[in-house]
């Protein structure tokens, strides 16, 4: 009896063991991930194309292979050994784009004419992966970022997309028409807010690659458009990552919180409470005044800044110093390499800054309003370069009593591997400029023909010591008090530099005739922006119809300092 049931024992022990193997088999097959290769030359790649953001999309139920290999064309990709690994990899679906290499002027081991022998390689490369059981999926040349002076791109990549079409309807196989699509998303960005997405060097941009921030802009293009080929896969992408990656993102370009509002126009950011204008953040220059040089024109900077009652505290093109604009940012004497760029005084002609693109626009728990944008300092020398990127972030509250009351966070990033040194100079930085109103009767003599329209009015500076634009400047200063009368009624513009900035108590420039101020670290001594040690500092301010006292003043800052 008890030898049966040992027999037993081990029957049921042997099917038990087959039926876990059997259903161990099933689940391997039913949990294998699809996989998906991606052929195709360096705009493909991961590191400077865009297969790495796609790969990201993926969930985890797909792979991603990236076989794509820079320098290569659809001739060379096999010559190669490189499409043979594709096939060896067994994958699902294959993504096959080429072109970039395959143009005139790539030499004999890689053209080959859009019209024949390109169409030919992608035939073989289409019947070779579905003899493997494999889905292929062509798809058009990422374009080249060709920019007209209309702001449009030149298509100099079309006879490939439009070759790789061909071969796709003739062999119904899926296609993607990236060439297309990366044009779209170019134009509706724009030549500098697309320049965020592009590798930097001392050559400049690379209009033809991507950096890992493009990468991921590009990637839904290919996603989205792999899905509408083939629904099947959709399945096998985040979907919330999708959009969290397109660009450029759809914005509400209204925003509420309590009595405060923002609109945003394809021009300007403009905050206002209970519809009293508090400032203007403007994305594109305004006009030159005619008569004025073009080279003065600037985007990136707050103008008109208003007090409660209305009284606008800012100017912008003023004819004294028509390269200063409202509340703006630069660095005068500086060195990148062998380049030395003055991005303040815009008539020389070797720097500027300007709006690259707004980032994001939100309500705070506390019911301020914000917004963050990039601007860029650029070198205006053959190759340009985009050297900083700077991303001012304006906080707005809601405030009780006779003022206004906003914050600027500004922080900068160096773009290249190449550090920028800030020169010890005597201005330069985050600054402030008022209205011609308030110059000095010496400067009428600069107003040619503007003198008999000047109605000069009182107007000051003072220092958290008390000093005034004479003793102040140069001085380290925690606050600096712009006031004056506009129309004959008193107003006051404060900025607070933050405790926390860099050599803070922040020397400041005063200027002794002219209604601008700028806090300048580099008074001091000089210092570097890397992309390793950012310039971080944050400035608070306050707008008035009065004249404030500076014991008020004290309270605003040390509870700022506090928050």
């Amino acid at each position: 009896m008890q030898h049966h049931q040992r027999i037993l024992r081990l029957l049921l022990l042997s099917i038990l063991l087959l039926l876990n193997v059997q259903i161990t088999s099933a689940w391997s097959q039913d949990n294998k991930k699809v996989r998906v290769v991606l052929a195709g030359d360096s705009t493909v790649t991961d590191d400077s194309g865009w297969g790495k953001g796609f790969a990201e999309l993926l969930n985890s139920s797909a792979e991603c292979i990236n076989l794509a290999k820079g320098g290569r064309s659809s001739r060379s990709y096999r010559t190669e050994g490189w499409w043979e690994k594709c096939l060896d990899a067994k994958p699902d679906y294959l993504l096959i784009q080429f072109g970039h290499n395959d143009q005139p002027g790539k030499g004999p081991e890689r053209e080959s004419d859009a019209k024949t022998a390109f169409r030919d390689h992608l035939r073989a490369y289409v019947n070779e992966a579905r003899m493997a059981s494999i889905q292929p999926v062509l798809v058009t040349s990422l374009t080249r970022r060709r920019w007209t002076r209309d702001e449009k791109v030149e298509p100099t990549l079309a006879e490939y997309a439009e070759a790789t079409l061909v071969v796709a309807k003739e062999m119904n196989v899926p296609v993607i028409d990236l060439h297309k699509l990366s044009i779209q998303q170019c134009e509706a960005i724009g030549p500098t807010a697309f320049r965020d997405f592009e590798p930097m060097s001392e050559k400049g941009a690379d209009h033809t690659h991507l950096n890992i921030e493009g990468s991921r802009a590009v990637a839904p293009l290919v996603a989205r458009a792999f899905i509408d080929v083939a629904p099947q896969v959709a399945g096998l992408f985040n979907q919330e990552k999708i959009d969290a990656y397109t660009v450029p993102k759809f914005r509400p370009n209204k925003l509420t919180s309590g009595v405060l509002q923002l609109d945003e126009t394809s021009e300007t950011i403009v905050i206002r409470s209970a519809n009293r204008h508090i400032l203007t953040y403007n994305k594109v220059s305004p006009p030159v005044p005619e008569g004025m040089n073009p080279a003065y024109q600037r985007s990136g900077f707050l103008h008109p800044v208003s007090t409660p009652s209305g009284a606008v505290v800012t100017a912008t093109f003023p004819f004294d110093h028509a390269h200063q604009h409202g509340i703006f940012s630069a660095w005068v004497k500086t060195k990148w390499l062998d380049r030395e760029i003055d991005f303040w005084n815009l008539a020389k002609g070797s720097g500027r800054v300007l709006h690259q693109q707004v980032q994001r626009k939100f309500v705070q728990g506390d019911g301020s309003v914000e917004f963050e944008v990039d601007l860029i300092h650029r070198s205006e020398s053959d190759p340009v370069v985009d050297i900083l990127r700077e991303r001012w972030t304006i906080t707005v509250r809601e405030t009780q009593g006779d003022h206004f009351q906003f914050d600027l966070t500004t922080t900068q990033t160096a773009l290249t591997d190449k550090p920028l040194l800030i020169e010890k100079y005597h201005y330069g930085g985050v600054g402030y400029r008022g209205p011609v109103a308030w110059l000095s009767p010496k400067d009428q003599g600069e107003a040619k023909g503007e003198t008999e329209k000047l109605k000069l009015e009182p107007f000051e500076f003072q220092n958290d010591r008390g000093e005034d634009r004479i003793r102040g400047n140069a001085q380290h200063t925690r606050w600096v008090v712009a006031t004056g009368l506009i129309d004959q009624k008193p107003v006051s513009i404060i900025v607070l530099s933050h405790g926390d900035n860099f050599r803070a108590p922040q020397a400041v420039r005063l200027h002794p005739t002219k209604p601008y101020f700028v806090f300048s670290p580099c008074i001091d001594d000089s210092f570097s922006i890397d992309s390793k040690h950012p310039y971080t500092a944050r400035y608070r301010y306050l707008i008035s119809d009065r004249k404030p006292e500076l014991e008020w003043i004290k309270t605003q800052w040390e509870a700022w300092q506090k928050e």
